[in-house]
Order: structure tokens, then sequence, then C-alpha cells
């Protein structure tokens, strides 16, 4: 009979127990001394608060103000140290900048998930991971709120010894989890093979950096060979599991990325520089007009060098910042310009060889005779190596590094210990992060948490219940501020107790098929959460057709977008060889292209009216776009001091994060890296601001700034999202003044695929896999009767999801 758990007293229990007020320490009357402070302190907390406003005050009026705001910070302290959990508050704070980053976290399936609050362990499988680190943070964001469940994460052992992240991990109560990748080490000598053996040369030492599983690698030109270590024999002999096996390499740099086209880092430092120095010494050399000029002259005219520093620095920042993005930025069509004829031959949909992946892949389409994710490969953009089925000798001297072996059973000892406790965990089975359209094979580590948990559970307990809930997390834009994310829920997973069973005592091949199911069921529900395509082009052409579904003045929300556009993806998956298909897709992707080319939003085109091609009408739409640009210049004027102001950060920002796409070819690291360097930036630039306002203008003026600053910089960005809006409309509106023809014969153009489009929905059915709810909200949106307008070009309100 097992031994009984080891139960330990809550925490606060433990605090009373030990701070009776008649404990005492056994070191005499100095211990009872100090418990019976600690035991109200303990007790009454917000005695804490109270001594130090009242401290504060009275030694203040005694005369020494610095020691009372000491004492007091102290009392506030030990407040915060008692009472605040550094998790919540870490938690507290990384919520608000997902806030702050992202305009709108919308949440789709949120009912499906309510229902887990019977103490039962869930752990959540989130795809895609195309945004590094704010992947975990919106996911853990959604679930407390839906949930009130804390997450934590399983996450590379790696982070965990980085100093600022590591911080952050441990906080949120990560679980770190040790790559071989991650310790990849470079070997000593060199080395060939020949079929399972390997043969060291020039001093290599097998017996100290070998043992028995570790990896042997040895790199070439496009190419990875990797084998398994068997025995080894001594420091220049040892024995393979296998041949070595050679995989290819296929990662391009593609230089058309906007993160390869900005400017070095050494180039915008350089160019930063060279006109801070002339505008600072014209503007010091002016220093006495300008003074003059607004009446600020006399004894404090010396100070004034900082903020004439600090304004040269914001405006050299901001003239750099605009020249950063026009070289980062693709050359836009002139504004108003239309080249494309709505029958301009385009590239077809389905011209690749490549097959297009359902969003709805069954566990069954994969290869069951091979580990889970043996799929055929696909090459995207900074992607890793690709499996290439080759036995290959090392027949010259050649220099190798190894992956030592990884003992990982001590680590899901842990993570099943804490599932049968009913902990949350959240996992991302892709493995890592990745810029492509579609998902990266699964990982096995998610089915043998699960499974290794089932499996500990003894004959007189009841059975463990532990729910799988796939997670979508579907982005607008995932890099860029103040983009949209929608974190869609899945249906939860239960396993059957007998794949646990299967898995405990069956043989390796009895566990592997054990494995396969739990990943095939855990794929399904991914997919069918997720928006996937082939590649970018084909995503948005879902998204166009989603577009022209919903019905004029129908405003859906991100998680219905989403939906409907996954059964957009779902549907026209069944149907696309059919001919009449394959001509609507084909005639979509010309509107698309006709779309990029004038700068036109598909929503503005919505708008587009026949009669508005009349005088009169054209007379109003003049007007109105007239009203529109003298708004849109009234924001520029009151929001170019911001943005004078914040130039410096936002440059910092900019470059630091495409330094670090282009150190690992991949855009997924620059959202985070984005709000990594703005909360250690900005902070310290804004101390710098306020200390120049303060030296030169008082103290009143600067603890005025800092105080007032960030809220005035939040009514900033919405008013910027408000002008961006604006501008996006005039675009359409000179766009109809400037191409008469053009605007109407993208309009006929989209009615004419709205009406074919209906046309096949009720001919194939499409949006036959939509989930029913959804279906029904958007079936009772199209029966909606819609108000006639007589606007041209949509206004700043209209969505552009």
């Amino acid at each position: 009979m097992p031994p009984p758990m080891k139960t330990t007293p809550p925490k606060k229990l433990q605090r009373e127990k030990s701070a009776s007020l008649f404990a005492t320490t056994g070191k005499g009357n100095y211990g009872r001394t100090l418990v019976v402070p600690i035991q109200l302190w303990r007790k009454y907390g917000i005695v804490l608060l109270w001594a130090a406003v009242g401290i504060d005050l009275l030694v203040s009026k005694a005369g020494y103000p610095v020691l009372g705001q000491a004492i007091s910070m102290i009392c506030v302290s030990l407040y915060l140290a008692e009472y605040v959990s550094l998790r919540k508050a870490m938690c507290s704070f990384w919520f608000t900048m997902m806030d702050v980053f992202f305009r709108e976290i919308s949440v789709g399936g949120a009912h499906k998930v309510t229902c887990l609050d019977d103490g039962r362990a869930v752990i959540f499988a989130c795809a895609p991971h195309v945004n590094q680190f704010l992947d975990p943070i919106v996911v853990m964001k959604v679930v407390a709120q839906v949930t009130g469940r804390h997450v934590s994460w399983m996450t590379a052992a790696k982070s965990f010894n980085r100093a600022f992240i590591g911080v952050i991990a441990r906080a949120l109560k990560g679980i770190p989890v040790v790559r071989p990748d991650d310790n990849e080490t470079k070997g000593k000598g060199f080395v060939t093979t020949e079929g399972t053996k390997v043969y060291g040369h020039m001093g290599t030492q097998f017996i100290k950096d070998f043992k028995k599983g570790a990896v042997l690698v040895v790199k070439g030109k496009g190419s990875k060979r990797t084998a398994k270590v068997a025995n080894v024999i001594s420091d220049y002999e040892m024995e393979l599991t296998s041949p070595m096996k050679e995989q290819r390499e296929e990662v391009k740099v593609d230089k058309t990325q906007d993160f390869h086209r900005a400017p070095s880092e050494f180039a915008t430092m350089s160019l930063t520089l060279a006109i801070f120095l002339p505008v600072a010494f014209f503007l010091l050399s002016i220093e006495t007009q300008l003074l003059n000029a607004i009446g600020y002259v006399g004894a404090e005219l010396h100070r004034t060098w900082p903020v004439m520093l600090l304004v040269s620095l914001q405006i050299s920042t901001l003239i750099v910042s605009l020249i950063y993005t026009i070289m980062r930025q693709n050359t836009p069509a002139p504004l108003g310009h239309f080249t494309s004829e709505p029958n301009t031959p385009v590239p077809s949909l389905h011209d690749s060889s490549t097959p297009t992946p359902s969003p709805h892949t069954s566990g069954s389409d994969l290869d069951k005779t091979s580990p889970f994710g043996s799929r055929k490969p696909k090459t995207h953009v900074g992607a890793p190596l690709l499996p290439f089925d080759a036995l290959c000798d090392v027949t010259e001297q050649s220099a190798y590094s190894f992956l030592p072996y990884v003992d990982q059973s001590e680590m899901f000892e842990k993570v099943h210990e804490f599932l049968n406790n009913g902990g949350t965990v959240g996992i991302f089975p892709e493995g890592g992060t990745h810029d492509g359209t579609t998902l990266l094979p699964l990982k096995w580590g998610i089915s043998t948490m699960l499974l290794g948990a089932l499996a500990k559970t003894r004959p007189d307990q009841p059975p463990v219940q532990i729910s799988v809930v796939p997670v979508g997390l579907n982005y607008f834009r995932p890099h860029d501020f103040r983009s949209t994310v929608s974190v869609d829920f899945g249906d939860p997973i239960e396993v059957d107790v007998s794949l646990a069973e299967q898995w405990k005592k069956g043989t390796k091949e009895e566990q592997q098929e054990a494995n396969i199911a739990v990943m095939e069921l855990i794929m399904a529900g991914v997919n069918a959460c997720t928006l996937q395509a082939k590649d970018v082009e084909t995503l948005e052409l879902f998204r166009t057709i989603r577009r022209l579904y919903v019905p004029l003045g129908a405003r859906l929300s991100v998680a219905d977008n989403v939906a409907l556009t996954q059964g957009v993806s779902y549907g026209f998956e069944k149907i696309k060889e059919e001919m009449q298909v394959r001509l609507f897709l084909d005639n979509c992707i010309s509107y698309n292209n006709m779309l990029h080319q004038t700068g036109v939003a598909d929503y503005q085109v919505q708008r587009f009216q026949e009669r508005a091609f009349s005088k009169r009408q054209r007379t109003a739409l003049l007007l109105t776009a007239v009203y529109r640009l003298c708004v849109f210049l009234i924001f520029g004027v009151l929001l170019l001091p911001w943005y004078v102001c914040v130039s410096p950060a936002a440059l910092v920002v900019s470059t630091i994060a495409d330094q670090q796409a282009r150190k690992v070819n991949k855009r997924s690291v620059m959202g985070t890296w984005k709000v990594l360097a703005g909360v250690g930036f900005v902070p310290l630039y804004h101390c710098f601001t306020t200390s120049c306002i303060w030296f030169t203008l008082g103290d009143m003026a600067g603890l005025s700034f800092f105080f007032l600053a960030p809220f005035f910089g939040i009514l900033a960005i919405v008013a910027t999202e408000e002008g961006f809006r604006l501008f996006r409309s005039l675009r359409s509106l000179l766009f109809v003044l400037k191409n008469k023809d053009a605007g109407q014969q993208l309009c006929v153009l989209r009615e004419s695929l709205k009406q074919e489009l209906h046309s096949l929905q009720e001919e194939y059915h499409w949006l036959h896999g939509l989930d029913l709810d959804t279906k029904q909200r958007l079936e009772k949106r199209q029966s909606l009767t819609l108000k006639d307008t007589n606007f041209i070009a949509a206004g700043p309100e209209e969505s552009t999801n």
C-alpha cells in the first residue's frame, strides 16, 4: 500500500501558526518583541497604508519630508509584498500591454470552456504559433477572463536563463522544458562515418561528449546529417542506431520582406546623428530669438539648452522615421491610379502543384506508418530543414556538433502531478514559431503529457478528468501595432481511459498507436478553429469571399469574421474543382488585384453607386472630400506635437524589431520585440523627457508632464486611428473623382461576384460546415432590410477586417 501523500497546510494557516500572538522564537524577549508587529502586519494590513499616509504627513510637517516619504514607501512596500501576488501583478501588467498593442481581442466559442469549472485539469493546445511571446499572453488573458483559470505554459528552459524573459516566465508559473536543439555543442576534431560506424580524427573526445541517445550532427552546404548514438566504444570510435540521414536545407532569405528592406542599425544611427547635429546647432543659435518670441527672457535663460537638445533629437528622429518607413514599405501605386481591367489575366488559384490543405483535415489523413506529423513538408520562408529520405555516409573528415541526450522523465512527472491536481497547462504543439499560413507538424509531447497523467490514476481512485481544449489564434496583421486578434476555442476533447491503459501497459508499438489516436483528435480539433491556406494570397481570397457574402451595413465581430472565413475555406475546399467555382475564384483574384492597384478597400467599394457619377452627385462627392480633408488636417495639426514627442521611441522600437527579425529571418518575433523594446525604452525616454522639462521649466511643469503625458498618449493613439480611417476614406474619394469609370467597374464587378456567390451557395451549400450558431446569426443579418444611402465612399467608421 503506498504511503499517504504528505499534505502541506495552506500558506495563510502556516503564517497564523508561526505568528501566534503569544509565540516565542526560542531567542528570548527579542523574538517575542518581533512577533507582535508581524502579527499585526499580517492580520491588519490596512494599518500599513494608514500608517504610511499618517507618518508621511506628520514627519513632513515636522520638517523632514524626505524621511517621511522614505518611511511611507517602506510601509507601502511591506503591504504590497504581503498582499499583492507577483503573478497577479505581472499578469495585470502584461494584460494591459496586450490591450494597448492590440485594438481588439475577440473571443469565439467561449461557451465551450465555461463549463470546465468542475475542478478538472485542462490542457490548452494552441496554434498557429506566429507571434512568439505575445501568443501565450493573449491566450492567458482570454482564459483568465472567461474561466478564471491561470495557464502555466510549457516554456523552453533556454528562456528561463534569459535575464528579463526568465523573470517573467517564473512569475507566470511557466514549466521549463529542455530542448536538445538549444544545447547543441560543437565537437572537437573531425569525424567520418561508414554505415553505423563513426570514426574520430584529430583529438575527438567521444567518451566525454557522447552518451547513449545523443545525436551526432554533421552540417554541410545546404544539408544536415544526423543520427542517434547507440554505443560509445572509445574516444575515436562509436556506433549509431542507424546510418546518417541527410536533410536538405530549404531556408530561403526573402529579401523582399519589409524587415530586410529596412536600413541597418548603424545606418539609422548615423543618419540620425547627421541630422541631429545641424538641427541642434541651429536651434541653439536662435535660442535667444525663440525665447524673445514666446516672452521667456531673464535670469533662467541659460537653463533652456536641455529642451533645445530634446527638441533637436525629436525632430531628427521624426525625419529619420519617415525615411525609415518609406524604405521599409513597398512603393505604393500612385493615389487614384487605375491600371487593371476586370478581365486582366491573373494567376489561377489552382495552378500550383502543391495540394491545398483543408483546414478540417481529419487525423486519418496522416501517415500512420511513421511518427505523427511526417506529412509531406511544405516550403515557406524561414522554414526549418525539410526531410529528405537519404542515407549518406560522411566520407571526408568533417567538423561536427552534437545534441546531448535529455532525459525528460522528470519534467513529465512534474506535469503529470500538476495535471492530476487539477492544474491548467498551455502548450503550442507545433513546437516553434513560424510565418506560414498552415500548421507545422504537431509534436507528440502533448499526447505524452495527457496519457501519462491519465495513467497515473490508482485503481482505488476515481478516474482523473483531463480535457484538451483546442485554441485557434487568428490574427489580422499579427505584428502591427493596434491590429486585431480572435481567440477561438474548439470543442473540449475527452480521451478514453482505455487509451491510457494501452499507453501504460502496452508494447512500444501499442504506445505509438495510442499517441497517434490522441494526436488525430487534437489535430482535428485545432484545424477546426484555425484559419489555414496554402499561402497568404489564398487566405486573402477567402476573406474577400467572406466580405462578399456579408450584406452591406452588417457589422460582424472579429470572432464571427473568423468563423465565416473558416466556413468559406472549408466549403470551397470541397467544390473547388467545379468549373463554375474555378471561374468564380479567378474573378475574385482579379477583383483583389484591382483593389490592390487602386488602393481602395472592399468595404469602400460597397458604397459606390451608379448614380454617384452624375454631375450633382460628383459635386456632393467633392464637398465630402473637402470636408474630410479639413478634418484630417485638423487631426494632423493637433497630433503633430505628439508625433514629434514619441518619434525617438517609435524609431528605436522599429529598429530593434527589424533587427531581431533579420537575425532569425522570421516575422514571428517582430510583435514580441516591439512590445519588449517599448516596455524597456519608453519609460526611460519618458523619464529623460521629464527631466529636461523639469530642469528648464520647473518642477510643476515636470510633474505635470510626467503624470499627464500617458493619458494624453492614450487619447493620441485613439485619435491617430481615426485619422488613418479618414485618410483611407479620402483615398477612395479621390479615386472616384479621378477615375469615374473605374469606380463604376469595381461596383459592377463586386455586385456580379456577390450574386454569383449566393447562387453557388444555393447550388452547392458550401457553408454547410459552418458552426450552427454563427450560421444562424449570418442568416439573420442577411434578412435585414438595408437602408439606402447617398454616401459614395465609406466613412471612417467602417471596419477594415
